[in-house]
């Protein structure tokens, strides 16, 4: 795999079996990132969740893609803001759940769980993620997954803005949880450095997460954006995939003994704590 750091518009991308993924973070937004995916064969493209339209029709450009799509992983206003600019620059269409079609133009397709969609000669694959909000969606393209604000490095999604905290629990624990250990997670924030001091007062021994950090620290110190973490990378210290591991249940405990072993409980539990930890 080949990566290139380009400092322009704090972005990354990343090349890979046949095709390309650009990562942009949003400058004066809450840590957005921005995606565009890309079929290496045919220079068809998707725009993930975009915020600010410029960058992204400029990358557009530069490269000599051809937009297919607007992928929204889910309606809430820094996900969608710049899908009508993108739209016009392009007369593409946007794909987004049904549940948050409200939300955008009427004349967008609706996305299901276990969606397949072409772009060029690779696939895209649909997983609906609910629980960060209804119409939340996770895609698949190649060994990479994007999801939203359904997963963090070291976090998930909060349930503040139309969520269900159960249904964000089955979303992780059912679905993303079991994808291939080896699938690069991309997520639709950067709160790294948060969600590993918040982990490490859940595991203060967890040496994957002290690590993590001070990769992460290192990597903003040289004014860098974290690298994509991977499924089984989250599953060494990120709490909200450890609801299961023994180590954690029995620091969790020290600090409310009264809960259960049930994974759901202390899946909400830790997201209360998380909700009330700064």
């Amino acid at each position: 795999m080949k990566e290139l750091q380009i400092n322009k518009e704090e972005m990354d991308t990343f090349d890979d079996k046949g095709y390309g993924i650009a990562r942009i973070r949003i400058e004066k937004s809450d840590n957005n990132y921005n995606y565009i995916i890309w079929c290496g064969e045919t220079a068809e493209c998707a725009v993930i969740d975009p915020l600010d339209s410029k960058p992204l029709i400029d990358f557009v450009r530069e490269k000599s893609l051809v937009v297919r799509y607007v992928i929204n992983t889910h309606a809430h206003p820094d996900h969608i803001a710049g899908n009508n600019s993108i739209v016009s620059a392009t007369d593409v269409k946007i794909l987004i759940h049904g549940k948050g079609l409200q939300f955008v133009s009427k004349k967008s397709e609706l996305l299901e769980d276990g969606d397949e969609i072409d772009l060029g000669r690779k696939q895209i694959k649909v997983i609906h993620t609910p629980g960060h909000c209804p119409e939340h969606v996770s895609v698949v393209f190649g060994e990479n997954v994007f999801v939203g604000d359904t997963l963090f490095l070291s976090g998930c999604g909060n349930t503040r803005y139309g969520g269900n905290v159960d249904e964000l629990y089955e979303s992780i624990a059912f679905k993303l949880r079991n994808l291939p250990e080896g699938y690069r997670m991309f997520v639709g924030h950067n709160y790294a450095e948060t969600n590993l001091r918040f982990s490490l007062t859940i595991e203060q021994s967890n040496q994957p997460a002290r690590r993590k950090l001070d990769e992460v620290m290192s990597a903003k110190s040289q004014g860098k954006e974290p690298h994509p973490t991977t499924i089984g990378e989250e599953k060494k210290y990120n709490p909200f995939l450890r609801f299961d591991v023994p180590e954690l249940i029995a620091e969790l405990n020290k600090k409310k003994p009264s809960i259960s072993y049930d994974q759901k409980e202390i899946f909400r539990e830790l997201r209360e704590m998380r909700n009330n930890w700064k």
